[in-house]
Parts: structure tokens; C-alpha cells; sequence
């Protein structure tokens, strides 16, 4: 299996939509209750993602030319984002444990130091921490976030660059 890394385009918008909602749905149903991951997965729209693709660093992860997950991360402040943060970490609950994450957020490592960044930032959800951790990422606290009316806890961490 190979995974081939590109960046996003707009036309991408509908399948990373969907990609996010499965594996909110799907893959971090073990961590969060089922009206955590409903309010969740109801902000992944097709209009957010395509203002994602214009606004930052979208890299998209393919298997035999089918959408396995995308990462993003601002390479300037946008969006209440700042420089570096990682936003964005999804895997289709299909394609998980066969390093689509890995490819993808070496990419972004990649794309963050062609940018100049000296770190990298994230919120990560209990799900994706492990991934994070993995590769580099250290946890610096635990943060709670409200979607309508209900909240989340997840990880902030950071990678610094050298």
C-alpha cells in the first residue's frame, strides 16, 4: 500500500467533509459520547472545508487514488489559528493503522518548515493525541472546548521545530 500526499483543492471540499464526519463518527466514538460526536461532526461542512483549502495548508493522503484522510496547518495567523497550528487530522475510519497519519502530518512538518515556523500546535481530540505523541508531539494540557452546548476535552500540544 502507498500513499501518495498532495495538496488539497477546492473540489476536494465535499469528500474531506465526509472523511472528517466518519472518523468523528466512527473512529473517536470510543472517546467522546454520542452527543459530544453529533455536535462535532455537525460543524464539518463542505463550506468550512473549502474556506480551510483557501485559508491554509491542506494536504490530502491518497490510497489507489481514493481520499484516506488530510491534515491541514496555518502557515500565518488566520481564523482565530495562529502560525503553525495543526487544525485538522483525519482519517477515513477505513485506511486507519496503515500510516496515513504519519504520511500526513510529515508532510506538514515539511510544509511548516518551508514556511519557516519554528513550532508546530495542536488541539488534538483523545483519539488523535496518541497519533501526535508518536511523532514527536508533547501534551502541555488539557483544554475543554463548548460546541452547543456540549463540552470536549482534548489535548494542546507542540512540536518544536529545529
Amino acid at each position: 500500500m502507498t500513499v501518495v500526499v498532495r495538496a488539497a483543492r477546492p473540489a476536494d471540499a465535499a469528500v474531506l467533509a465526509a472523511v472528517s464526519r466518519a472518523a468523528i463518527e466512527e473512529s473517536a466514538a470510543g472517546h467522546y459520547t454520542p452527543a459530544q460526536l453529533a455536535v462535532w461532526a455537525a460543524r464539518r461542512s463542505e463550506a468550512a472545508h473549502a474556506r480551510f483549502v483557501e485559508t491554509t495548508t491542506v494536504l490530502v493522503a491518497e490510497v489507489d487514488g481514493v481520499v484516506a484522510g488530510f491534515a491541514s496547518v496555518a502557515p500565518a495567523a488566520v481564523d482565530g489559528l495562529v502560525p503553525g497550528e495543526v487544525d485538522q487530522l483525519f482519517v477515513a475510519p477505513s485506511a486507519g493503522g496503515r500510516g496515513v497519519a504519519r504520511a500526513l502530518l510529515t508532510a506538514v512538518e515539511a510544509a511548516a518548515r518551508a514556511a519557516g515556523l519554528p513550532a508546530l500546535v495542536t488541539h488534538a481530540s483523545w483519539r488523535a493525541a496518541p497519533v501526535f505523541e508518536r511523532l514527536g508531539y508533547r501534551r502541555v494540557e488539557v483544554e475543554s472546548v463548548t460546541l452547543d452546548g456540549e463540552t470536549l476535552t482534548r489535548a494542546r500540544m507542540v512540536k518544536e521545530l529545529d
